[in-house]
């Protein structure tokens, strides 16, 4: 196996932040630059996610089978690559060994696991030997129908083939946002079951911007994603149901990792209501 770097996007070097906040009916108080479209990074795993359990509730995937963890899957050219070096979890199950549908979605989210994330599209498209193209259409029509406009999601991560034929994976600060409070407060969308199973995901999400200046509990999760030159974070703040639930969205690129980190913080400061705050 390869510790070769996974192909991913060029670092940006424009410098850019954008914001979204909504309420908890999902209104928008505050935007900033909200429609433009960044790479994505992670928070493509979101996207997913939601198909994953739209599709679930629609009864194509039943988050209680079992099937083998794997590490390899076929590319936009038909061929099959493995993913490996820093994409790894070296958590995640040993090649074969048998894992449930609902640990890929949780691991894809808690852990930002490469792995889960391209086993799931690949379970929306029939199963892992299957090309990638109707996995990446189930989650397409989900982008559809939640009418996200700067969110595209066209290729596996760790696709060579798909980035050299142009295919990419961008979002928006309001497409994150709209797309957090589907998973999270939008009982049109998901049942409870489904709405809890993301909420856990995302409270149990291991790298934390935003949540870092929370008030100790006080409910939030959240989910990053990032790649050299872009760094992006999104939360949902406050339980379901009440008026001062948040979701905060914040994309940056061109900025180093410490100055990306310091931007987020500093909208999410401006931002949220003062009572859910650390003091500074």
């Amino acid at each position: 196996m390869s510790a070769e770097p996974l192909p991913t996007a060029a670092a940006s070097t424009e410098e850019h932040v954008a914001v979204c906040l909504l309420d908890g009916a999902g209104r928008v108080l505050h935007e900033q630059d909200a429609d433009r479209a960044f790479y994505a990074a992670s928070t493509i795993k979101l996207h997913v996610l939601l198909a994953a359990l739209q599709a679930a509730q629609g009864g194509a995937l039943d988050l209680d089978d079992e099937v083998p963890a794997t590490r390899g899957f076929v590319g936009a050219d038909g061929r099959p690559f493995t993913l490996g070096g820093d994409h790894l979890d070296p958590t995640h199950p040993a090649e074969g060994a048998p894992i449930a549908v609902r640990e890929l979605l949780v691991r894809m989210i808690d852990r930002s696991s490469n792995e889960a994330t391209d086993h799931t599209v690949a379970l929306l498209g029939g199963g892992v030997g299957a090309p990638p193209e109707q996995g990446l259409a189930a989650v397409a029509g989900t982008i559809a129908r939640l009418g996200l406009a700067a969110t595209r999601v066209e290729r596996l991560i760790g696709d060579a083939s798909a980035i050299t034929a142009g295919a990419t994976n961008e979002t928006s600060a309001r497409d994150l946002a709209r797309t957090v409070h589907a998973l999270a407060g939008d009982p049109d969308l998901l049942g409870d079951d489904a709405r809890t199973l993301a909420l856990d995901a995302l409270r149990a999400q291991r790298i934390r911007v935003i949540t870092t200046v929370l008030r100790d509990g006080v409910d939030a999760g959240s989910k990053t994603g990032w790649v050299e030159g872009y760094r992006h974070d999104v939360a949902v703040i406050g339980e379901a149901g009440s008026p001062e639930r948040r979701v905060l969205a914040v994309l940056t690129s061109g900025l180093p990792q410490d100055e990306a980190d310091a931007r987020i913080v500093a909208a999410a400061r401006e931002l949220l209501p003062q009572d859910v705050l650390r003091p500074a």
